[in-house]
C-alpha cells in the first residue's frame, strides 16, 4: 500500500513539474520570440513544442497530463481568457496529442519503446509527426469552436513550422547541454 501511495505521489509530482515547465517555457518563448508570432497562439518558433516531445518520451502519460494542465493554465490565464471549451480543447490538443502520436508510432514499431534505443531518425520522425498532429488538432479545434480569425488552411502551416523549429531547438539544446555536462565528468 505504501509503495502504491509513493508511486502515486511521484506521478503527481512529475505531472505538476511538467505543467510548470510547459508554462515557464511558454512564457519564455513569448518573451524572447514575441516578434516571431504569426498571430496569437501561433508562433514561427515555439520552444514548448520541444517539451511536448521530451516530456512524453521521458514521462509518458504523466508528462502528457502535465502538458494538458499547463495548456489549460496558459489558455485560461495568459491568452484567450475564460472560454472553457476552447481552453479545454487546446489543453487536450497540446497534451494528449503528442502522447497519442508516440503510442501510435510505438505500436507500429516505428519508434522504440525504450528511450535509450531511440535513433536520431526516429526522434526526428516523432518530432515531425507530433508537430503536424498538434498543429492539425489545434486548428480543427479552433475551427470547431469558431475561434475568431481562424483560417485552418493558412494557420496550420506556421503552427507546424513553429512546432518543428521549436522542438528541434529544444532537442538540440538539451543534447548540447548533456554533451557538455558529460565531458566535464
Amino acid at each position: 500500500m505504501t509503495l502504491m501511495i509513493g508511486r502515486a505521489l511521484q506521478k503527481t509530482a512529475l505531472t505538476l513539474l511538467s505543467a510548470v515547465l510547459f508554462v515557464g517555457f511558454f512564457e519564455l518563448n513569448d518573451l524572447i520570440f514575441y516578434s516571431l508570432e504569426h498571430r496569437e497562439g501561433i508562433n514561427w518558433l515555439f520552444l514548448p513544442a520541444g517539451f511536448r516531445v521530451i516530456l512524453v518520451l521521458v514521462l509518458g502519460l504523466p508528462g502528457a497530463v502535465g502538458l494538458m494542465l499547463g495548456g489549460w493554465y496558459v489558455d485560461w490565464q495568459l491568452i484567450d481568457g475564460p472560454d472553457p471549451i476552447l481552453g479545454f480543447l487546446n489543453g487536450v490538443a497540446g497534451g494528449l496529442t503528442p502522447w497519442l502520436v508516440m503510442k501510435f508510432l510505438q505500436k507500429r514499431q516505428w519508434l522504440s519503446q525504450t528511450l535509450h534505443k531511440i535513433h536520431p531518425l526516429q526522434l526526428l520522425n516523432l518530432t515531425l509527426a507530433t508537430s503536424a498532429a498538434s498543429a492539425a488538432v489545434h486548428q480543427i479545434a479552433w475551427h470547431w469552436v469558431d475561434k475568431p480569425l481562424t483560417n485552418i488552411w493558412v494557420d496550420v502551416w506556421p503552427m507546424f513550422i513553429g512546432n518543428v523549429s521549436g522542438a528541434l531547438v529544444m532537442l538540440y539544446g538539451f543534447k548540447f547541454a548533456i554533451d557538455r555536462l558529460h565531458i566535464q565528468k
